[in-house]
């Protein structure tokens, strides 16, 4: 890796990540083959994929939840020189987000769908997938239960949203980074989204507990009325 691309790198795991979050642990999970060949298909790997990682911070005096934080995501890989990073003071570093989870004990869930979406967004940003990068907003449904230790938990998709009690933005010499804070939601949840729209939604959520950290245990929320989703994303939940 070039020193200056390492500096980066260093930047954001050794000053900027321990202020937000507290200690970091020594190692990383990095994403493995294995999810990014079971969301892009049969295809060589590019080395560069393999740096991506999450990394697992315990509780510590900064916060009393588990984090689960991606790494690698704002890297800014498309950059062949460091001449190219130039003054723009909007311009966003890499793919212009890293992606965190919050849970109350420890979980390989999250690494596993941090991983899931980590792979995801790499076909989107390489062109091999179809679909946008994440934002504030941005939902998508995991097919499935956010945890197997809850199959019948109606958890099943999950909402980046702006986190409210840590720093939502931080910003690197190549760029502003957008962390984005991932909460599971319910189908319901959904279809209340769909109609109210994200804000909405996030403030119920935090109102009855169940944001900022991701209970997979939990139901859903009580809402205002009841929504329905389509019969196409219903499948999906």
């Amino acid at each position: 890796m070039e020193d200056w691309l390492q500096e980066i790198w260093r930047v954001r795991e050794e000053e900027i990540y321990p202020q937000i979050f507290g200690p970091l642990p020594d190692k990383v999970l990095p994403l493995p083959v294995e999810s990014i060949l079971a969301i892009l298909g049969e295809r060589p790997i590019d080395p560069r994929w393999l740096r991506y990682a999450v990394i697992e911070i315990e509780p510590n005096k900064n916060r009393p939840d588990w984090v689960y934080v991606t790494d690698a995501l704002s890297s800014p890989w498309n950059v062949k020189d460091e001449s190219e990073l130039g003054p723009d003071p909007d311009a966003m570093s890499g793919m212009g987000f890293e992606m965190m989870f919050r849970t109350n004990q420890r979980a390989g869930w999250a690494v596993d769908i941090l991983h899931r979406l980590m792979a995801y967004q790499i076909g989107v940003a390489y062109d091999i997938l179809k679909g946008r990068l994440f934002n504030y907003g941005s939902w998508m449904p995991i097919n499935g239960p956010i945890s197997h230790d809850y199959p019948n938990t109606p958890v099943r998709g999950v909402l980046m949203t702006r986190p409210l009690d840590v720093q939502s933005q931080f910003k690197l010499r190549s760029g502003k980074v957008d962390l984005l804070q991932i909460v599971g939601i319910t189908g319901q949840e959904l279809a209340y989204m769909l109609q109210a729209g994200p804000d909405a939604l996030v403030g119920l959520l935090y109102d009855q507990k169940a944001a900022p950290v991701t209970n997979p245990a939990r139901t859903s929320i009580k809402l205002p009325a009841n929504y329905q989703l389509s019969a196409e994303l219903a499948k999906r939940f």
